[in-house]
């Protein structure tokens, strides 16, 4: 823009000096001239209001870029600071339990994984150390015809559900499992029981899990 600028200067100081051109091919070619220049004039007007456009579109990009990634930096934060809580343990290589005259706690003592420590494999039970939705699942085995197996899960005192299953096939193993997703406040416990004359089989293979995790907290 600035050398159409000097060119148009330049033309118009010649035209000054020179007055009105005598001959005819002066009189056909300057006209024809400036209507060139007028018309590269007009496009690069046009192509700067092109530029300042593009450029206000590239600022207008970049603003919406940085919010993006404020938004995902929030994210990383918000789950970096999420509770991470799971379990699963094993009951027992010491072969038969039960039946008891009495319902009673299974401790799940072998311990595979307690990401957040909220089992705890002395007493058996769980403890939700925040607000949210959790999974539990548990396994059982017994062999005895004689002794029926079943499991209890609790929550707090109440009883959320009984499984339990009658060996027909005398010495042969026979399996049961469940499984809940209950919503907990911080600080309820959740636990499973032997009931009163059932029982139950274990060895290092670990037939007998306890297992639970966090699906997602709630405010």
């Amino acid at each position: 823009m600035r050398y159409l600028t000097l060119l148009l200067l330049c033309l118009s100081g010649s035209e000054a000096d020179s007055g009105t051109p005598d001959d005819a091919e002066a009189a056909t070619v300057r006209p024809d001239l400036w209507t060139e220049l007028r018309a590269l004039r007009d496009l690069v007007v046009e192509q700067r209001a092109e530029l300042s456009g593009l450029k206000t579109g590239l600022t207008a990009a970049d603003s919406r870029l940085e919010q993006l990634r404020g938004e995902v930096e929030q994210l990383r934060r918000e789950e970096a600071e999420k509770p991470k809580v799971a379990f699963s343990a094993a009951l027992t290589d010491s072969g038969l339990l039960g039946p008891f005259n009495t319902d009673t706690t299974l401790v799940y003592t072998n311990v595979f994984t307690n990401v957040g420590q909220a089992y705890n494999p002395v007493t058996g039970i769980f403890t939700a150390p925040t607000k949210g939705v959790y999974y539990f699942r548990f396994t059982g085995m017994d062999y005895r015809s004689a002794v029926h197996m079943g499991v209890a899960l609790y929550k707090n005192d109440q009883r959320i559900m009984l499984t339990y299953e009658i060996n027909v096939n005398n010495g042969y193993f026979e399996h049961m499992s469940n499984g809940v997703t209950l919503e907990l406040e911080k600080g309820d416990v959740v636990f499973l029981r032997l009931p009163a004359n059932k029982g139950l089989y274990d060895n290092n293979e670990s037939h007998n899990t306890f297992s639970g995790f966090l699906l997602f907290t709630v405010n």
